[in-house]
């Protein structure tokens, strides 16, 4: 299999860590520190699909993720669900709107079993207010999901099938990719439901564009990972360039 051919720069080496106009909806493998925080907190233990809190529910506590995933997810008047982002651990859920608002902008979910630390509100302000260093990590953790709700609207507001599903390839290449022999190695598995979840597709309608890229050697799947064999026509595609037909 040869190695990939790409105008693109090469992957970022720091997991995680968004690049350029295309931003992983997926925060795994975070770096932040959130002792000052879970100290001592309340442990919460979910089972797949289960619900943290509800959008529109009073905000009691934020919630630090110890282990598995949570997904964001948002509702219409008409109750048509929109899943924003997945946090992995050490990723930080429930602070959505605050300290403007005092119920829950969004609502929480678990994508696998998960474990979380539950921080009344106001320990989460005060610790805020006592370590600078905490302050400033949660300014970027908010920012970085602010980048990821603003390609989200872009996406789903105009972008076809395969635009959509290439750009949010090239986030998670961009921020876990490892260049191999093979490929540039995605590095977080992820299923095709939870891609069409991200997208708003259908699992149909991922596996038909993963299938046609496939075909084109774009992507190969190796085992429980995919590796992108032509980077560039990922681009190409998600910037509206190519036809996804």
């Amino acid at each position: 299999m040869p190695a990939p051919k790409s105008g693109l720069p090469a992957p970022s080496p720091s997991p995680g860590k968004t690049c350029g106009p295309f931003v992983s909806a997926w925060l795994a493998d975070l770096k932040y520190g959130w002792t000052e925080l879970t100290e001592g907190a309340r442990s919460v233990s979910l089972h797949s699909d289960q619900v943290l809190f509800h959008q529109g529910q009073a905000a009691e506590a934020v919630y630090v993720v110890e282990e598995g995933r949570i997904r964001l997810s948002s509702f219409s008047l008409d109750g048509r669900e929109r899943h924003l982002m997945i946090l992995g651990e050490r990723g930080l859920v429930g602070d959505c709107g605050w300290p403007d608002s005092d119920i829950y902008a969004v609502t929480a979910l678990a994508s696998s079993q998960a474990r979380l630390r539950a921080i009344d509100m106001r320990r989460f302000a005060q610790a805020l207010t006592d370590h600078p260093a905490l302050a400033q990590q949660h300014r970027e953790l908010s920012s970085r999901r602010l980048r990821i709700l603003l390609q989200q609207l872009e996406l789903q507001g105009h972008k076809t099938a395969g635009r959509r599903i290439c750009h949010h390839l090239l986030g998670l290449m961009r921020a876990y990719g490892s260049v191999t022999a093979e490929g540039i190695r995605i590095g977080i598995g992820f299923t095709q439901q939870q891609m069409g979840n991200i997208c708003g597709l259908s699992r149909v309608s991922v596996a038909y564009v993963f299938s046609r890229l496939e075909r084109q050697q774009v992507i190969v799947r190796q085992r429980r990972h995919w590796l992108v064999l032509k980077p560039e026509q990922l681009e190409c595609e998600a910037s509206g360039l190519k036809s996804d037909s």
